[in-house]
């Protein structure tokens, strides 16, 4: 029913679209494959594309596609500027970055959505550099950037995270409910979320969570290295890295008095 009437809604369809790019952003984009993923008309998707790019939102690209165009760049740039967590971070990820020398990772929690995304990176200066897919949607029960934030949610809404489905992204990807919780309780018990492979092959992480002004989890610090340059003894100290870091950006957070959503 609430497909429906999206379908009959034309601001709903547009909404739809817009949707749509921000999940294949790299363009260009054509009606006939956009039409096809919504399931929807190819004249639906040239009637919303034409509005588009009588406001600058899209531009032809002169072989029958659409890309991005002026109005649209400014908007996503106006509003990623207003994201008040990522201006107070973006300091403290730069710093670690530097500090540890491998890639730092800013992710940010949608209850609405039960799934996060990562929102800015800072890469390492090593040649072997992960394609992180900045404003995608992830799950949060894979990886250490996606435990560090389910760990602290309240029960109800972990139990709903599993109930919605536990896909596998990897051989390593944790999929049991029962084995959830437990990680759970250990990254809660130690303060930081650690994993191998378990979103990406061949990549691990150290994650720590970030809180707001009322103690809520937001999002989260992640470290990234290759599989091949982490080592046991390399995780205490960078746990207490990205620790660190996220209490300063929660420290940053509850003085600006943000609460989440």
């Amino acid at each position: 029913m609430e497909r429906g009437r999206a379908e009959r809604d034309p601001v709903g369809k547009a909404l739809g679209v817009l949707i749509a790019l921000a999940d294949d952003p790299d363009g260009p984009w054509s009606v006939r494959s956009l039409a096809r993923d919504l399931d929807t008309s190819p004249a639906t998707v040239h009637r919303i594309f034409t509005a588009f790019e009588g406001r600058n939102l899209l531009d032809r690209d002169g072989d029958g596609g659409y890309q991005a165009g002026a109005e649209l760049f400014r908007l996503c740039g106006a509003l990623r500027d207003g994201f008040t967590p990522l201006q107070l971070a973006r300091t403290h990820v730069d710093a670690l970055a530097r500090d540890s020398g491998e890639a730092v990772l800013f992710g940010a929690y949608e209850p609405a959505r039960r799934q996060m995304m990562f929102v800015d990176v800072v890469q390492a200066v090593h040649p072997l550099q992960y394609d992180v897919g900045l404003h995608r949607w992830i799950p949060v029960h894979s990886g250490a950037s996606g435990l560090a934030i389910l760990a602290f949610l309240p029960e109800a809404e972990r139990r709903a995270v599993y109930a919605a489905g536990l896909p596998r992204l990897t051989s390593a990807t944790i999929v049991s409910a029962e084995a959830l919780e437990a990680e759970c309780v250990r990254i809660r018990e130690r303060g930081y979320a650690i994993s191998v492979a378990q979103r990406l092959s061949g990549a691990a992480a150290v994650t720590a969570p970030v809180f707001d002004a009322v103690g809520d989890v937001v999002g989260d610090v992640s470290i990234t290295v290759p599989e091949q340059r982490f080592h046991a003894d390399r995780e205490a100290p960078l746990a207490q890295r990205v620790m660190t870091t996220a209490r300063a950006v929660t420290d940053e957070l509850s003085r600006a008095g943000y609460r989440r959503g």
